[in-house]
């Protein structure tokens, strides 16, 4: 009996991680559409052909950014949480 038990626990946490999948990736793919619909309304772009050559024309510039915000974020992070504790934009 132990077995079935346990053999069935396997099973349904299986089929648990395989909805988990594909939640995942319908959140993903629905994300994906989203900036993809905000890149296009912000750059007032109606081609997609157009949008495309955009893209791989900022592609180093926002790979250099992405770069520079990387390096950034533990300093940026630490000042954040400073001015959030004390409630106030000044520092003690």
């Amino acid at each position: 009996m132990a077995k079935k038990s346990k053999l069935g626990q396997v099973q349904k946490l299986e089929e648990q991680i395989k909805e988990l999948r594909e939640k995942q990736k319908k959140i993903i793919e629905q994300a994906q559409k989203d900036i993809g619909e905000y890149l296009m309304d912000s750059w007032e772009v109606e081609d997609i052909e157009q949008a495309k050559k955009l893209i791989d024309k900022f592609q180093q510039e926002v790979k250099n950014m992405n770069d520079a915000v990387s390096r950034q974020v533990p300093s940026t992070n630490s000042n954040q949480n400073n001015f959030s504790t004390t409630g106030s934009n000044s520092v003690n």
